[in-house]
């Protein structure tokens, strides 16, 4: 599941998903919370990457509502309502949260059946820093699919950054997973 972009050379990393097949289709939220979770495992190889030089992708809003899920894709912005099955090329929003005391900065992916997708400007992965108590607002569209496919997002806090004093650092967030559905 390493898709370009994805390898961080800096990192050794292992995340294992729950039931990777499963397509959930319906408004089973215990279901959808197991299939969330993302066992990860990071760890740092080389700590002298430069992080200063990494591009950030800018939000299209900022929302400070207390509502600050660490990643979560909805129809809504302002209230963060789950998607579990959607048509393919459809707008939704990702909404990045941080509810800790610091800036956190993320590494966010897409998988589309679990090979790494393209995501916003056609970007492979989206590096951003979410201030302290908000959450950033991101647009974006899902992938056209042949067949129904499952679509999830993962974000790894403090990318290149990994340390065992840091436990935020070791861990990746997943997106519920959404199933894409064909328009014919």
């Amino acid at each position: 599941m390493i898709g370009k972009g994805f390898l961080f050379t800096s990192q050794d990393k292992c995340i294992l998903l729950v039931g990777p097949h499963y397509k959930l289709k319906e408004m089973d939220f215990n279901r959808a919370a197991i299939l969330e979770e993302v066992l990860s495992m990071r760890y740092s190889i080389n700590q002298n990457k430069n992080t200063d030089n990494i591009k950030e992708t800018e939000p299209d809003s900022i929302i400070k509502d207390g509502l600050n899920e660490n990643l979560f894709v909805t129809k809504n912005k302002e209230k963060l309502q789950s998607v579990f099955v959607e048509i393919e090329g459809k707008e939704l929003t990702l909404s990045v949260g941080n509810d800790t005391e610091k800036a956190m900065r993320y590494a966010i992916v897409a998988f589309k059946d679990w090979e790494q997708n393209k995501i916003i400007n056609n970007q492979d992965v989206i590096y951003t820093t979410v201030p302290s108590g908000v959450r950033q607002i991101f647009d974006f569209n899902l992938p056209n699919v042949d067949n129904e496919t499952n679509f999830q997002l993962l974000a790894l806090p403090f990318p290149y950054e990994v340390s065992n004093e840091n436990y935020i650092s070791q861990q990746a967030f997943g997106s519920f997973r959404i199933v894409i559905q064909n328009k014919d």
